[in-house]
């Protein structure tokens, strides 16, 4: 399997109301690349696939990645909905990465840059690592387990 990425970021006159496709794997570096080029991001970048279930009658993705990533230090965190694979069927639950790197300076990252959530601490990992993950993500449709997770809370 290799799904079908859509990154939902502010790019020059796209003012995050169209995706941008990530099909091969170069692709995802060079979007990756673009959203670090587009300077700080108003909200943080949305990353879903079209190919998987949605729900709703507005057919939200029923999983998806928040992304934070500082232009400057190309470290960023990763925030995941979705269905709980070890949990009744219908039941969503969040994550935030979590890190095993050690970094000079650590910047603010947010989940949600509206309400001024931040993401937990020891979420911040590498664009190296976040492509690792968004990468197994494309390749298996679920929570990525090449990095480990902590809970954000249950959705119903």
């Amino acid at each position: 399997m290799s799904l079908i990425l859509e990154f939902w970021y502010y790019a020059g006159s796209n003012r995050a109301d169209e995706p941008v496709l990530v099909k091969p794997e170069a692709a995802l570096d060079r979007v990756l690349a673009d959203v670090l080029e587009q300077g700080p991001q108003p909200h943080p970048t949305q990353v879903a696939s079209p190919e998987l279930p949605t729900f709703g009658i507005l057919n939200f993705p029923d999983r998806m990645f928040k992304l934070d990533l500082d232009p400057e230090s190309a470290i960023g965190a990763l925030h995941y909905t979705g269905p709980d694979e070890y949990d009744e069927p219908g039941r969503f639950w969040s994550w935030a990465s979590v890190s095993n790197e050690e970094f000079a300076d650590t910047p603010v990252l947010y989940i949600d840059k509206q309400n001024r959530t931040l993401f937990p601490p020891k979420s911040a990992i590498s664009l190296d690592t976040i492509t690792m993950a968004l990468e197994e993500f494309r390749q298996t449709g679920t929570r990525p387990t090449c990095i480990e997770w902590q809970s954000t809370g249950g959705i119903a």
